[in-house]
């Protein structure tokens, strides 16, 4: 395959803003009947029709880039064609943009463990087999036989820690309920802010390919913000009220007897 710097030295500078389907197809290095079967299969809008020619334009020539992109992350025409029918709409936007790959330690990964692995981790803590329905029927794991999947292996030592630290199991499941809850509701705020601050107005510029690096920065950028302010919050919190515990024992055992 030819580098555009090749084909600028033996081949005429083509105007984008107007190219026939020889054009377009040649900027983007595909054959002609590449591009008439995108159209056929709805992954590319048909030209623009003057008489019986008809012409491509900027957004063909993004949208022949964005494909191409995508192929490259191992997509199949099928896929890109459900991707980008609701991406059109603002939506699946962590498989388009990559969001494993902006942060893979954050990404989750599921762990086989055996009854025995199970009594290894949870050692000391009594584990029954409600706990482990509850929390099967929480996503936090799935039961196969003998043994269970853990859907987040971040999440594997988090239980028997707190379990450990007097917690029964039963309020863990009870707050990691909640804390579910309360995680939903932050994340959908900061979507929001991502959906109406960068995400739109990408859409409303036309979605250009050569912006996907930008936009696949901002997500990764929001979601190291989002982290570090929760994070910082949390933390304070913390702070004051084992402050305000330790303040109270202190006075308390000031006071005469």
């Amino acid at each position: 395959m030819s580098t555009n710097a090749e084909r600028s030295n033996d081949q005429p500078a083509v105007d984008k803003a107007e190219m026939t389907i020889d054009e377009v197809a040649r900027d983007a290095e595909i054959p002609v009947s590449t591009v008439r079967m995108y159209q056929n299969k709805g992954l590319l809008h048909p030209p623009e029709k003057r008489g019986r020619v008809g012409y491509y334009g900027p957004n063909h020539r993004d949208r022949l880039r964005l494909i191409a992109h995508l192929q490259d992350r191992g997509f199949s025409l099928a896929a890109i064609k459900d991707s980008l029918d609701s991406w059109q709409q603002g939506r699946s936007l962590n498989h388009l943009l990559g969001v494993g790959d902006i942060a893979p330690e954050m990404e989750r990964e599921s762990v086989d463990l055996s009854a025995a692995d199970m009594a290894e981790h949870f050692a000391g803590i009594e584990l029954t087999q409600g706990d482990l329905q509850r929390a099967a029927s929480l996503g936090l794991l799935e039961l196969n036989g003998s043994g269970v999947t853990v859907s987040n292996r971040a999440l594997l030592g988090v239980g028997p820690e707190v379990a450990r630290l007097g917690v029964p199991l039963a309020r863990i499941l009870d707050e990691y309920e909640a804390l579910h809850g309360s995680v939903a509701q932050i994340a959908e705020r900061f979507r929001q802010v991502f959906d109406e601050n960068m995400w739109q107005p990408f859409v409303e510029r036309g979605m250009p390919a050569e912006e996907i690096g930008e936009i696949t920065s901002s997500a990764a950028k929001l979601t190291e913000l989002a982290t570090a302010v929760i994070t910082a919050e949390l933390h304070q919190r913390f702070a004051e009220f084992t402050e305000s515990y330790v303040e109270s024992a202190t006075n308390s055992s000031a006071q005469p007897r």
